[in-house]
């Protein structure tokens, strides 16, 4: 495993590891690594053909297909940066995010074909758009364009410093802040992991692994690359679902899983869950949000095989924190709260709000110093030198390590609303709902929600006499916001709560749902 871990330099190197062994497979297509390093190599040229320059962002809007990774490696051999958007986001979000990353290529699937027209002509940076497994009137066809391209490697300079992904995540502004990614931080953490000789995912030859992560989330990247590596063999899901999922398990055998909790909690309500046969699975990973312990219980009940826990952001490329399969099954929920200890490379501290480094057993802002740190946020100065600062990359989330070095995640000093393992900014729903003229002010908070493990809701304050009601509240918020960021509730009161300097305490909002709680992250 190290000998493949030292091939490689940069992502560029990873679809030439492993020869004719299958490595993706999608739709019941199958394809080798030699096929899939041909097609990121027709990828490449056909990309540079297009006169684009070294570090130019290349946009993919749709469902996960093979060819996301053919996209992938085919931006790390020309020497692009890959952006894989959400397509779970409204209209004016996506337009948002191809603007502000100034892509010069769109890539879509024919499901996002209607939205995708008008993406083109709002966003002047796009010089040409490629349909991906399906015609789109007025798109290039993916397989035509990708096929005209030599076959060969370009000899392009490539370095593990240089940019590779650019991936959004929601902010405290409440627009969605471009994370960029070296290659180096795909790649060097795990490195020194596996030559440490760690206890860690515990790769072997012939496994299967599930692609249910979907690429524009850093664990979804994170965990293909490092499967490809590994020479697992990824079963790609265009889009996630329990009986997807469940099916995919039992007709290609896999042995490795990675998911947020909310997707286990759709697998196990399938309703096949009871006869399905989940013996092929060796390893369960979680992470994205914390796992209630009693879906924690059930999954373990029903899979009946290891499972390991990670935290990390994406300003971390993925991993920071890590609870292996021993460690984990040792714990067996009775410290709930913590998530791992820090990954070899990987130095934690807590520190209070003047930055100062806490002991053990005291709250505050957790800290990483880590190999795999982003290297800024896209255009934005001051909030990157305000998370990167003296070398330490600021999480946000607040929390405290043990005697034994275990880190506990109890609060979330950002204001972010962890739904599913989607990060919903609360900002930016305040937003969309403070353009109803007859809302004066919102505040938007998350609750404690056993499905999905938290939801939004808005505390709204009416213009006088406007008569507003809940009703008018939540059919505008359906207008304006994307599903998936959908508020819960929406509550009517007199006035918001504020301190001296007229600032919202959302903590005094918060209290009465989440004062039964153990912790203020669900």
């Amino acid at each position: 495993m190290l000998r493949d871990y030292d091939a490689i330099r940069t992502l560029a190197d990873v679809p030439d590891l492993h020869g004719d062994s299958p490595a993706l497979i999608c739709s019941e297509r199958t394809i080798s690594y030699d096929d899939l390093s041909a097609a990121a190599n027709r990828v490449a040229n056909a990309l540079l053909e297009l006169g684009i320059s070294r570090g130019a962002r290349v946009a993919f809007v749709g469902f996960d297909t093979e060819k996301s990774y053919e996209l992938l490696f085919g931006c790390a051999r020309a020497g692009l940066v890959f952006v894989p958007v959400n397509w779970k986001l409204g209209i004016e979000e996506i337009e948002f995010i191809l603007n502000d990353s100034e892509a010069e290529v769109l890539f879509v699937t024919p499901e996002l074909a209607q939205l995708a027209r008008a993406w083109r002509s709002s966003c002047p940076r796009l010089t040409a758009a490629i349909a991906i497994d399906g015609r789109v009137e007025g798109f290039s066809d993916y397989l035509a364009w990708r096929d005209a391209a030599a076959p060969v490697r370009p000899t392009v300079d490539s370095d593990p410093e240089w940019p590779v992904a650019q991936v959004y995540t929601s902010g405290t502004s409440g627009q969605p802040k471009g994370v960029v990614l070296a290659h180096r931080g795909f790649i060097e953490l795990v490195r020194e992991i596996v030559r440490a000789g760690d206890e860690f995912i515990g790769w072997k030859p012939g496994d299967v692994a599930l692609l249910a992560l979907p690429t524009f989330h850093v664990g979804g990247l994170w965990w293909a690359v490092h499967n490809l590596i590994n020479r697992s063999t990824g079963v790609v899901l265009k889009a996630f679902s329990g009986a997807e999922a469940l099916s995919a398990i039992e007709r290609h055998r896999i042995t490795k899983l990675a998911f947020v909790p909310a997707m286990l909690r759709f697998l196990l309500s399938e309703p096949t869950i009871g006869t399905a046969d989940l013996s092929s699975v060796e390893l369960v990973v979680y992470g994205g949000s914390p796992m209630p312990a009693p879906l924690l219980d059930k999954a373990q009940s029903r899979f009946a095989c290891d499972f390991a826990q990670n935290y990390g952001l994406s300003e971390t490329t993925n991993m920071a924190i890590f609870m292996p399969p021993s460690e984990h099954a040792a714990l067996a929920g009775a410290n709930a709260s913590a998530t791992g200890r820090p990954l070899h490379g990987v130095q934690v501290r807590i520190v209070d709000r003047q930055r100062r480094e806490l002991a053990r057993g005291e709250s505050g802002e957790i800290v990483f110093r880590t190999p795999s740190r982003m290297l800024e946020y896209w255009k934005r100065p001051q909030e990157t030198a305000e998370t990167l600062a003296d070398g330490w990359l600021h999480t946000g989330d607040a929390g405290y390590i043990d005697a034994n070095g275990y880190v506990h995640i109890t609060d979330r000093i950002k204001d972010l609303i962890i739904s599913a393992g989607e990060n919903i900014s609360a900002a930016e729903l305040e937003q969309a709902l403070l353009t109803h003229p007859q809302i004066e002010e919102a505040a938007v908070i998350g609750i404690p929600d056993r499905r999905w493990g938290e939801v939004p809701i808005a505390y709204v304050v009416e213009t006088p006499g406007s008569g507003l009601t809940k009703n008018d509240i939540m059919t505008y918020a359906r207008s304006r916001i994307a599903p998936f960021k959908m508020l819960y509730d929406a509550i009517l009161i007199d006035r918001l709560p504020r301190n001296a300097t007229g600032k919202i305490l959302k903590r005094v909002l918060r209290e009465p749902h989440w004062s039964d709680q153990p912790r203020r992250v669900n």
